[in-house]
């Protein structure tokens, strides 16, 4: 109960605080207030309201799925929209209303993997309960009434229904949830769906046939690797590259954020991506720095990230090796690894990078806490990373 309220004492924080700094406008009471529009043709134009979101109002129809604009860019949040028409039922539009009943689906991730990682660590519930529910970046963002909050709770159920559909050899309820959450991933956020694929991939044959999980990771990305290439040599319409080199232009023609980096042009090629994938990865895994905050809401999320790296730099002084590496745990460095890299490549600013980090940073963070908790309070325990 104290972990829920905490998260409605975040959401509420968010709603306040975007509306006070942002007043001229962002997302989450945008949203909001698309929703109330969306409430309104509820009962004024129901048959539009059921049947538009099938309809694209784009001349190029139902083409590009990856572009930034267009039906599917638009039908996330048209999705979000109509969820609030039904709870502005109750609400009558209140942003903080609409955001408890938000909040109500966006604990489910936390709680999901909880499950997992509890499971995992067996009767050490302080790091999991730590790197689960209170992260403060990853609560705070989760929160909103946005996209993210549903990214990080169908990742969570996701990650729950692919764990336990394995280990308790797949149930209905846990397969029903594994095509629900990822459906939801591929509509709202579909790189995160993409990412998912060969993780997904590994963890599953390195579970089920008890192969070295590290091994088995590598192989399926070297395979997939090479898929990619020969698919796209076969069918040279599909480029991955370009696409997130595109991603990459739509973001940068976007107005000057006040947290605003520079950031190397990407062109559709490995050569570039290679060259561009030091300033990635330290955009992406280590901004802000400490001594670099545009705005003064950069710094405590600056020093939570000072934090982060002072754990990481204590778990690998005091690592101990252990046990073969548990495969949950390669399936979500993985995911967290791949979004990251992708988010350093394309988004050009801090603000949205710190936001769109904050998702991952439970699978990130939470073995780092296992293992520090063990060599310091267990020290006759193995620790795996």
């Amino acid at each position: 109960m104290i972990l829920f309220l905490l998260k409605i004492f975040a959401a509420i924080l968010l709603g306040w605080m975007s509306q006070k700094f942002y007043p001229q406008g962002n997302d989450y009471w945008g949203l909001n207030e698309a929703g109330w529009r969306e409430y309104q043709m509820l009962f004024s134009n129901p048959k539009k309201f059921f049947t538009e979101i099938f309809i694209s109002p784009y001349q190029n129809g139902y083409q590009g799925f990856f572009n930034s604009t267009g039906y599917w860019n638009d039908l996330k949040n048209t999705l979000i929209g109509k969820s609030l028409a039904f709870c502005n039922i109750l609400s009558r539009g209140n942003y903080y209303i609409n955001s408890l009943f938000f909040n109500l689906v966006g604990f489910i991730g936390h709680v999901a993997l909880y499950r997992v990682f509890a499971d995992i660590y067996h009767k050490q519930k302080w790091p999991v309960i730590i790197g689960c529910f209170l992260l403060p970046s990853t609560l705070y963002f989760s929160s909103g009434i946005h996209k993210d909050l549903i990214i990080f709770s169908m990742l969570g159920t996701y990650s729950y229904a692919l764990y336990f559909s394995i280990k308790d050899k797949a149930r209905l309820k846990y397969s029903a949830l594994l095509v629900l959450s990822f459906i939801l991933l591929l509509l709202i956020r579909n790189f995160v769906a993409v990412a998912i694929i060969p993780a997904s991939i590994g963890f599953a044959i390195s579970s089920k046939k008890k192969w070295n999980a590290w091994l088995t990771f590598a192989s399926v990305y070297s395979i997939a690797f090479v898929l990619l290439g020969i698919f796209q040599f076969i069918r040279p319409s599909f480029q991955p590259m370009k696409i997130i080199a595109q991603k990459q232009q739509d973001f940068l023609e976007l107005p000057v954020a006040s947290s605003q980096i520079d950031k190397h042009v990407l062109e559709p090629n490995l050569q570039s991506f290679v060259q561009n994938a030091p300033q990635a990865i330290d955009q992406a895994l280590l901004r802000p720095y400490i001594w670099e905050t545009p705005t003064k809401f950069l710094v405590p999320l600056a020093i939570e990230l000072l934090i982060y790296e002072l754990l990481f730099i204590v778990m690998v002084i005091g690592y101990k090796k252990g046990e073969p590496v548990a495969p949950f745990l390669l399936f979500g460095f993985m995911i967290s690894l791949s979004m990251l890299l992708f988010t350093g490549y394309i988004v050009p600013n801090i603000g949205s990078i710190v936001r769109y980090r904050s998702l991952y940073l439970p699978f990130l963070i939470t073995p780092i806490l296992y293992n520090i908790w063990q060599s310091k309070f267990k020290p006759n325990k193995h620790i795996n990373l």
